[in-house]
């Protein structure tokens, strides 16, 4: 092959090079330069300060009031494993009737014990009062709005799921947003009783994680 010509091939594969390292150096920058700008939007709470007015007596009070402009917001809820506890029906080779599992109908190998401690595991259902199985669960007011939209330093549930006897139903109710981490890992970062303690990977590090810890939270 003539030596020209092989100089000219080094030369168009040595620009053709250049080019795609210069394309792909230019959309990197792009990506990284603000990545804020790639996270969705969402609209501004409405504040429900001058909306809402007490006093309440009881938790299923605030969700009638709550019903009255999100009619369908309890119902949306019913339908959900935060509500019901439960997976969708599956069927098993051993069983005759389809089976759910979830929450309501495990035994959780990690917390047992001799007794039930119902009183206790179900201060993070999004309900009031779950006792025993007589709890019904198609009672909307039984929902608690509270439990996810409420300002998690004016809010927290005692035994059964019952508001704590602490707790200012109306600074509360008047308090509601969109929920955020802190009303999230109230349940899910000390699930089991604890800071960590039964999910491996959720613990109250990430309420406010560096980059170093979540990159898609800090």
């Amino acid at each position: 092959m003539p030596r020209k010509l092989i100089w000219l091939l080094s030369l168009l594969t040595l620009i053709l090079l250049a080019g795609c390292s210069a394309a792909a150096s230019s959309g990197k920058a792009t990506g990284d330069s603000d990545p804020w700008a790639f996270v969705p939007t969402h609209d501004t709470h409405t504040d429900h300060a001058n909306i809402i007015q007490g006093p309440f007596d009881s938790g299923p009070e605030v969700t009638q009031k709550c019903l009255e402009c999100h009619p369908d917001a309890a119902e949306q809820v019913m339908h959900t494993t935060h509500w019901t506890w439960e997976g969708d029906p599956v069927t098993v080779p051993w069983r005759d009737e389809p089976v759910t599992i979830g929450k309501k109908t495990q035994i959780n190998n990690f917390c047992i014990s001799a007794q039930g401690n119902e009183k206790k595991c179900t201060t993070c259902h999004t309900g009031y009062g779950w006792a025993d199985d007589t709890y019904d669960f198609s009672n909307e007011s039984g929902v608690d709005c509270l439990a996810c939209h409420a300002d998690a330093a004016l809010y927290n549930k005692g035994e059964y799921g019952l508001p704590a006897e602490t707790v200012d139903l109306t600074a509360a109710a008047q308090s509601v947003r969109a929920p955020t981490r802190e009303e999230c890992g109230k349940c899910h970062f000390d699930g089991g009783g604890g800071n960590g303690v039964k999910h491996g990977d959720l613990d109250e590090s990430l309420y406010f994680p560096s980059e170093n810890i979540d990159v898609h939270m800090g």
